[in-house]
Order: C-alpha cells, then sequence, then structure tokens
C-alpha cells in the first residue's frame, strides 16, 4: 500500500499544477463551467437559452465568462444568508438567484 492515499496518480506533473486557482482565463465551455458548478450541462444550456445565465457566443461555441460563475455563486450565498437570516457582512446585496 502507498503511504499516503490522498496521493495524485498516474497525472503529469503539468496536469497536477494546474487546478482552479491556478486558472487565469476569463471564461469556460459549458461544459468546464458545469463541472466546476457541480450540475449537468444541459442545466447551464437551459440557464442560458432562458436568459438566466449571461453567456458569450462567439460563432459555433458557447462561453460561461468566469466573473459569472464567481457571481452566480457569490449571490447564492448572499441569498442563503438572508433566508436564514444571518446576514452577511461581504456579500454585497446581490439580487436573489432562481
Amino acid at each position: 500500500m502507498h503511504g499516503n492515499p490522498s496521493a495524485p496518480t498516474n497525472r503529469s506533473v503539468a496536469q497536477a499544477n494546474v487546478g482552479h486557482e491556478a486558472d487565469d482565463r476569463l471564461a469556460y465551455s459549458v461544459n468546464e463551467a458545469a463541472q466546476r458548478l457541480g450540475v449537468g450541462p444541459m442545466t447551464l444550456y437551459r440557464e442560458i437559452a432562458e436568459g438566466k445565465l449571461p453567456a458569450i457566443r462567439i460563432r459555433d461555441r458557447v462561453l460561461v465568462p468566469k466573473v459569472v460563475l464567481e457571481r452566480l455563486v457569490e449571490e447564492a450565498i448572499a441569498s442563503q444568508a438572508r433566508a436564514n437570516g444571518t446576514g452577511s457582512p461581504t456579500s454585497g446585496g446581490g439580487a436573489d438567484v432562481a
């Protein structure tokens, strides 16, 4: 047995050094954005089609800006905090997420 069960296996050094923190891209494909949020790509495509999630269309590509994902998460956290009556000093008073 290996000494560290959480150590990465069968990954190149380049892959091991690339994480969400190291990603400096401005936008993600729908599949990448869905993976980062832990939802299915069709969920995001539906939200985009209904105008609930801003996206960038470049020819046949649909990209979700990184700031949109960050804002979505921040607003969801702020909305949950308001629902729990705890409030959040860093929420910035964003809109509720449907």
